[in-house]
């Protein structure tokens, strides 16, 4: 389910033949008033129809806040999460360990942090203007880390800052401070768990060399943990403050049956529609109202964590990272770790021209100061963006997010009727974008920050836009670190987008069923869009033309789409061109497809030796070989040190192999996978020892010494007949596999 923002209109569509799309929408069909939005219900369909809020579609970029009482030691080894100082601790071997017993003594309970607090240098009003200042549109502060600690006057637990520590309530004085000034939007992350809270764990909270039990200062011990306390402090951040955002953590640890957000959830977005003036809030699917995946969509929008997509995905996604690794201030991060600003600069670029949004984070000090590199950084964000705003906010996706027809890294984005093309360096003396471009009667090019003078541009040999870049070169433009070109042709006020959902991999002589959706972009009516597909000799594309009809601001036409290769379709990749014509501007694109040998894993059942962190088999078998854990595309076994744990996937039938294909994990922990075996036999591989299963009657075993690539391409012997395949560690690590693909011998 792809989920838009409120103005949208969101169409069903069916094709009836060549006559186009049926177009479907909210309200009455003569345009009257919207039905009322009915209340919310704690259930997994009605909130997860709540819509995405056209604020966070259009804002783009938020500052992340993390600032708890592991800001005073402030301590982690570098590429590590500072804020995660007190699991780390209580890991005995870590570096973490080490450091403090070293630093603080062994009888230093890291509860002696939060009296050490105090946040004496806090000025909330003047974070305030340093956000605005960076561009950034909203921000969430960490009103409870997994340590426990509330940064507000929570009445549930006397474990927050009024009561200890700083003795404030720094969660209020920023909301106020945001609120005063009316610039920002202030949301919350929330943790749903915490480490050592004997109310959640059932044990006490202990000294990690002694092991004997240590206070949990502050926290009232209750019989259930999310009834009595969880979704109350929930509860209390709802109607005490009132947050645009909420934005849950910690939900890893336990079913969504469990956590039991949901009537907290429902009862947030029913406060926000049913007042006198109503607001639009969103929710993160951390919030965790189904179990699933970091990319599923639950809720309004999705949360990837220190990665970005690859390319643009529909369904709203936010990207979060600390400007270094750490969210958590980190005193053992030198400067070189940081992101540049023009590295900064290009991944908010990237992010938003594949639908998502920004959220980078800062860490305050324990004093409440932000340091000095961390707002300098910020500072030269917003000065790009006061140059180059208008490429960002309020934009939406195009066609594509990158232009693979020239040299030049560009990333693009849309607003009614402009074309933004963004270089992420500058271009030279010439700018090359794809034949794809949208051009007119009258089309201009600008440079945004220079004088505003049109660029000259011509189409070249390969239909190609070419623009001439000003003489003076990047020295044109007050902006730095990337350079926007507009495009904009006179009288077009929307641009069509098209969006094609095809099977990732075709096969030979295989029909694929998927979806073209047409978008008009702009915020008026667009006239009846022609629609024509084109496809190699010999491949069946239906339909080849069709209709969208009008398409109101922001609707979509939805058009079933099937496309069949040629039965001799070699292996590889091809364009499909396509052509929309609206009024009288046309627009040419292409639906890329990838022709690939049958893979026989893909959507089979899969089973594993166990399952960690909520990462089953068959990840491995959902076509999705991206890689990266909070993506929801890696599977994960039991982290127990058992010996050669194992994964296993049952094609249905035997079958004459050819090889297989492996996909690492890319996020971490990618040399975990490494002295494997891949295991094939026509009969269930039952064995848990990897001696025993290799050695079993009928088994073909080839052992792969070196760490798993993107994939690793492992050949089976000539005439291995297989129905099940299985790949198994010979070490005690883990396990994990973003993807298996098995392809059949030629004719098997």
């Amino acid at each position: 389910m792809v989920r838009r923002r409120r103005r949208t209109l969101v169409a069903a569509t069916a094709l009836l033949g060549a006559a186009g799309a049926l177009l479907t929408a909210p309200g009455s069909a003569s345009g009257g008033s919207r039905d009322p939005i009915p209340d919310y219900e704690p259930t997994v369909e009605s909130l997860n129809s709540h819509p995405v809020p056209e604020w966070f579609e259009d804002d783009k970029f938020g500052i992340f806040i993390h600032w708890g009482a592991y800001s005073v030691p402030a301590w982690g080894p570098r590429g590590s999460y500072a804020e995660w100082y007190w699991n780390y601790l209580n890991q005995k071997g870590s570096p973490t360990n080490a450091h403090h017993r070293d630093t603080y003594g062994a009888d230093a309970d890291y509860d002696d942090f939060i009296g050490q607090w105090k946040a004496e240098n806090y000025d909330p009003e003047a974070w305030v203007e340093l956000f605005k200042d960076a561009g950034a549109k909203y921000f969430v502060l960490t009103s409870k880390h997994h340590e426990g600690l509330a940064l507000y006057d929570s009445e549930v637990s006397g474990r927050d800052t009024v009561d200890l520590g700083p003795r404030r309530d720094l969660a209020g004085e920023l909301f106020k401070a945001a609120r005063d000034d009316g610039g920002l939007r202030a949301g919350f992350y929330y943790s749903l768990y915490e480490w050592f809270n004997p109310s959640y764990t059932g044990r006490p909270a202990t000294n990690p060399y002694t092991g004997e039990p240590v206070p949990y200062t502050g926290a009232p011990a209750v019989d259930d943990y999310v009834g009595d306390y969880m979704a109350p402090q929930m509860r209390e951040l709802i109607e005490r403050y009132d947050p645009d955002i909420l934005w849950c953590d910690g939900q890893w640890e336990k079913p969504a049956e469990y956590w039991n957000t949901a009537p907290v959830l429902a009862d947030y977005y029913n406060r926000a529609k049913n007042r006198e003036h109503p607001k639009e809030v969103a929710v993160t699917n951390r919030c965790k109202i189904q179990t699933g995946a970091l990319d599923s969509t639950e809720l309004d929008f999705q949360t990837p964590e220190y990665t970005v997509k690859e390319d643009i995905d529909p369904n709203k996604w936010e990207s979060s990272r600390g400007i270094a690794h750490s969210y958590g201030y980190n005193q053992n991060e030198p400067d070189s770790d940081y992101l540049t600003s023009d590295e900064l600069v290009d991944s908010l670029v990237d992010i938003v021209s594949k639908n998502g949004n920004l959220l980078l984070n800062i860490g305050p000090k324990a004093d409440g100061t932000i340091p000095e590199l961390q707002q300098q950084r910020l500072l030269d964000m917003g000065a790009w963006l006061k140059t180059n705003g208008e490429a960002i906010y309020g934009t939406t996706y195009w066609h594509h997010a990158e232009e693979p027809a020239g040299d030049d890294d560009v990333r693009y984005t849309v607003k009614d009727g402009t074309l933004y093309a963004t270089a992420l360096s500058w271009p030279g003396e010439q700018l090359t974008l794809g034949s794809d471009v949208p051009t007119g009667s009258g089309t201009e090019v600008t440079l945004l920050g220079s004088d505003g003078s049109s660029l000259p541009w011509h189409r070249d040999d390969a239909g190609r836009v070419v623009v001439d870049t000003p003489k003076e070169g990047a020295e044109a433009t007050s902006s730095e670190h990337a350079y926007v070109f507009k495009i904009s042709t006179p009288g077009v006020n929307g641009l069509m987008r098209t969006h094609t959902e095809l099977p990732k991999e075709l096969n030979a002589g295989s029909t694929a069923e998927g979806t073209l959706t047409v978008t008009n972009t702009g915020r008026t009516t667009a006239a009846d869009t022609q629609v024509r597909i084109g496809a190699p000799e010999g491949w069946t594309v239906s339909p080849a033309t069709t209709r969208t009809g009008p398409l109101a601001a922001g609707a979509d036409a939805r058009i079933p789409l099937r496309v069949t290769p040629h039965a001799d379709a070699e292996k590889g990749t091809y364009e499909l061109p396509l052509t929309l014509r609206t009024g009288r501007q046309t627009t040419t694109t292409s639906v890329t497809v990838t022709v690939v040998p049958e893979n026989l894993a893909l959507g089979k059942p899969a089973e594993q030796k166990s399952t960690a962190w909520e990462a089953p088999a068959g990840r491995a078998v959902d076509g999705d070989t991206n890689g990266n854990f909070p993506g929801g595309s890696v599977t994960h076994t039991a982290e127990d040190g058992s010996a050669e744990p194992w994964w296993q996937v049952d094609l249905g039938a035997a079958r004459a192999l050819d090889d297989v294909s492996i996909w690492n994990r890319t996020d971490c922990c990618a040399n975990r996978l490494k002295d494997f075996w891949v295991l094939a036999s026509e009969e269930p591989i039952t064995a848990d020892s990897l001696e025993e299963a290799r050695s079993a009657p009928g088994v073909t075993a080839v052992h792969v010494t070196e760490q798993a690539g993107r994939p690793t391409a492992v050949q089976l012997p000539e005439g291995t007949d297989a129905r099940y395949l299985r790949v198994q560690l010979a070490g005690t690590d883990p396990l994990s596999l973003a993807e298996v693909q098995v392809h059949p011998a030629t004719g098997g």
